[in-house]
């Protein structure tokens, strides 16, 4: 038989034991950091967040000021109204390329024809840091253009069917910090 104080004493252990974890609060899963070292990091780990269908990836590597650009062909088929002026313009912002990309992972086509992809398959050819050119605009002296070609294959196991696109892409990578984001997203490829 156990005396009264052996007792007490242990249950003031298991007491100390169990009060350094709470089962109504768990351990937090390390997630992957993301650095954005560099240029070539960044769109390694845009091709990342879409086979991932990330959208949080995704926000971290585009800067507060991003623009997604248009070629003027696409304008009057894809172009948004920007200003209010009710003419489609040529770009978009931070806001609707993250509102338009998490309707790609999640939800899919805004006109209901197309569910979201099963997978997502972005193929960015990136050329070697030899081929990267400074920005000529004043005030950008520090931001990296890449011309990347590139092959976006969009597969929906249920219909049994894929969409793929492919073209060319300007990214404008500029520095913040020590980090790289994406500034300016340049679309230059035909519908």
């Amino acid at each position: 038989m156990i005396s009264p104080s052996k007792l007490i004493l242990l249950w003031m252990l298991l007491l100390l034991v169990w009060g350094c974890t709470n089962p109504f609060h768990p351990k937090m899963r390390n997630l992957p950091s993301y650095s954005n070292r560099t240029p070539g990091e960044v769109l390694n780990n845009l091709v990342l967040a879409y086979k991932q269908k990330n959208i949080e990836l995704y926000k971290t590597l585009l800067a507060e000021d991003f623009r997604f650009e248009l070629i003027s062909s696409e304008v009057s088929q894809i172009g948004t109204d920007m200003n209010g002026d009710g003419i489609n313009d040529d770009w978009w912002g931070y806001d609707q390329e993250v509102e338009y990309t998490t309707n790609l992972f999640q939800y899919g086509s805004s006109d209901g024809i197309y569910p979201p992809p099963d997978e997502i398959d972005l193929k960015l050819s990136i050329p070697g840091a030899e081929y990267w050119e400074i920005d000529p605009q004043q005030g950008n002296e520090d931001w990296v253009v890449i011309p990347c070609s590139f092959t976006l294959t969009l597969t929906y196991n249920q219909l049994g069917s894929s969409l793929t696109a492919t073209g060319t892409a300007r990214f404008y990578l500029k520095p913040v910090g020590d980090r790289w984001y994406i500034a300016v997203w340049r679309d230059e490829s035909n519908l």
